[in-house]
């Protein structure tokens, strides 16, 4: 609990903070600049602005940032993330990286916060991952007569998507294929704000590791499922790719799907013990191709073999079955975002299974 004397101990530092601080300039005219300090106290002219953000608070004046501090106190509470507080003149007082303000020039600080004026600019983002690829909306307003442009890049720098509209103005895009994306909103001279888009597949998996190229090891004392993530080789234009998946050099040879978001092999050893003379047999006992299509995941199998009977389930449900009586789909069609495959051995320390959900997200 915090005792009186102690909020009287900090009402009294904190007054005379501003006494100092007040004290440091003349009232003046013009814009001011921000000095960059860890320890130190100043007042700012010309309109500047505060964002708070998950780790820090940003210093703006007008649609630039200015500088960086640790996290900003306004009047002796502590900013919420993604709020944003502006007056002129604003007295700072720097301690240890940490900004405390007060738009109460001599007069000392008051408890509780007071929200006083809103940036010239506002961008609401949200996504779909339900929708076809990663499916974004983006709400923007300036406080003026604005056309607002939006430009999408990817990781090459080449132009995805772009579209302008006057303000407020609502865009909806689809990133159709895994990757990082870098987007532009832009009314100058009030907004030029850029903010990087997420689109992936996030895996999780029990006895189970994730490629990116050809993976011919003997893993079966930790590994039973190697999932190999083709999406790269799609988005860099490949027709065709060869995946080798075991000591042997035993490979499947896959073509550039359509309008995938996401692409894998998943390739799976059913025995921990069994001996291969020429392991030619190793991690092809099943075999699927797992495709995020426009419409939702689509699990495929290209091959099935072993000594052992084994079961493949999708989303919980049956769906394959080697030397057993039971179901025999080659294709399973889910829908968005999330799919999990699991693979069941008569050797069930082979047992392996992953789920895969498409993530959609941006900062």
């Amino acid at each position: 609990m915090i005792a009186l004397r102690d909020i009287l101990i900090f009402a009294g530092l904190a007054a005379f903070a501003a006494a100092v601080i007040a004290s440091l300039f003349p009232a003046g005219e013009g814009v001011s600049a921000v000095p960059a300090c860890s320890d130190c106290a100043f007042k700012l002219t010309g309109g500047y602005w505060i964002l708070q953000y998950g780790n820090y608070a940003s210093f703006y004046h007008g649609t630039r940032e200015a500088a960086r501090y640790g996290w900003a106190y306004i009047d002796g509470f502590p900013l919420s993330i993604g709020e944003i507080v502006g007056c002129n003149p604003m007295y700072v007082h720097v301690l240890d990286g940490v900004a405390y303000v007060s738009c109460r020039g001599g007069d000392g600080p008051a408890f509780g916060r007071r929200v006083l004026n809103s940036p010239p600019w506002a961008v609401e983002i949200s996504a779909d991952p339900s929708r076809p690829g990663c499916t974004y909306t983006v709400d923007a307003a300036v406080n003026e007569s604005a056309t607002i442009q939006l430009y999408v890049y990817d990781e090459s720098g080449r132009l995805v998507y772009s579209a302008s509209s006057p303000s407020p103005a609502t865009f909806t895009f689809s990133l159709p294929a895994a990757g990082t994306y870098r987007m532009h909103i832009y009314a100058p001279p009030l907004l030029d704000q850029w903010y990087t888009l997420h689109a992936r597949v996030s895996i999780t998996a029990t006895k189970a590791a994730v490629y990116t190229s050809n993976n011919t090891q003997d893993l079966r004392s930790s590994i039973a499922l190697k999932i190999f993530d083709l999406t790269s080789y799609w988005k860099r234009g490949y027709a065709s790719v060869t995946v080798r998946i075991n000591p042997a050099g035993s490979s499947f040879t896959l073509t550039a799907p359509s309008n995938a978001f996401a692409d894998f092999l998943l390739a799976w050893e059913d025995c921990r013990s069994c001996t291969c003379d020429a392991t030619a047999d190793l991690y092809k006992d099943e075999v699927w191709r797992l495709t995020f299509t426009p419409s939702g995941p689509v699990l495929t199998r290209i091959y099935s073999q072993g000594g052992y009977w084994h079961e493949v389930y999708a989303d919980g449900r049956l769906i394959y079955v080697w030397k057993k009586d039971g179901p025999k789909n080659d294709r399973y069609a889910g829908a968005d975002p999330v799919i999990s495959v699991k693979f069941v051995s008569e050797g069930s320390e082979m047992n392996a299974e992953a789920t895969f959900t498409k993530v959609c997200a941006w900062r």
